[in-house]
């Protein structure tokens, strides 16, 4: 699906807070779909939204991605950081703006990717390792 906005003139911070917003929704609908205790709910979102996740989740795909898709990735990866990370590696925050630049491209571009690449089973793997614990 192409939404016909041309993604080339979003900033790198636009496709970056634009992907952080998707996935995070994206993370709140499988948390209610597993849960309906709202504690459980909450501590899924947050752990799955936290540039350390991501940061794997980048990493598990990099080698999925598209040539296009790499493109948009290091231009997000290459980003002077806004902000001092607190709780992450500087390379951590660096895959994670990567990571949510891509996630930004996908929903303007292709939205049905993102779920393609969630429910991988590598991915998915992922993620019931981040969740379960709590």
């Amino acid at each position: 699906m192409n939404s016909g906005e041309n993604w080339r003139e979003w900033s790198n911070f636009g496709l970056a807070y634009l992907g952080d917003a998707i996935f995070e929704l994206w993370c709140r609908k499988y948390a209610l779909q597993r849960s309906q205790s709202a504690r459980q709910v909450h501590q899924w979102v947050v752990e799955l939204v936290r540039c350390q996740t991501q940061s794997k989740l980048a990493f598990l795909w990099h080698e999925m991605l598209s040539e296009e898709e790499l493109r948009v990735f290091q231009r997000g990866k290459n980003q002077k950081p806004i902000t001092r990370p607190k709780h992450a590696t500087v390379e951590e925050y660096r895959m994670a703006t990567g990571f949510e630049c891509v996630i930004g491209y996908w929903h303007l571009q292709q939205h049905d990717r993102l779920n393609e690449m969630m429910h991988l089973p590598e991915s998915l793997k992922l993620i019931e390792a981040h969740t379960s614990e709590i």
